[in-house]
């Protein structure tokens, strides 16, 4: 869509990762089929009833409506950053190296690049992988 919008020709290409409407980034990250089963799951995995996204900006103000301190809302914004991270290279896993993504792999990297993005960059350096999994915020 953005190429469209900047006159370069190209095929028209469907979304890359459900294979139904046009791949812009609102469709991307809050319309796609594959992008809701990650958001669903990660979603339940931050004891969310559900991440209800219309734009791109929702998404960025999720951690807004978190309950609880500062840190709180620091680890979910960080959640929902990497998951938009995770996304967008299975997206180019995709596009670029044929890999069809799968939904339980993307939600893995999510969990797992966010423990380590927490213990490394926080005070939270003993944070327990085993408990992370379970709820991401069992620490606060």
């Amino acid at each position: 869509m953005a190429l469209t919008r900047r006159r370069i020709t190209i095929e028209e290409s469907p979304c890359s990762l459900c294979g139904t409407g046009d791949e812009d980034v609102m469709h991307l990250f809050t319309g796609c089929g594959f992008s809701f089963g990650v958001w669903s799951i990660v979603g339940q995995w931050c004891n969310f009833t559900h991440i209800l996204a219309f734009d791109f900006s929702d998404l960025l103000q999720i951690h807004e409506m978190v309950k609880g301190g500062k840190w709180a809302k620091k680890v979910i914004r960080g959640i929902i950053m990497v998951t938009c991270w995770a996304i967008w290279k299975s997206r180019n896993d995709k596009v670029f190296r044929g890999i069809t993504p799968k939904v339980a792999e993307v939600v893995a990297t999510v969990k797992s690049c966010s423990f380590l993005w927490l213990k490394s960059r926080s005070n939270f350096a003993n944070i327990v992988w085993k408990d992370w999994v379970l709820n991401p915020l069992y620490m606060l």
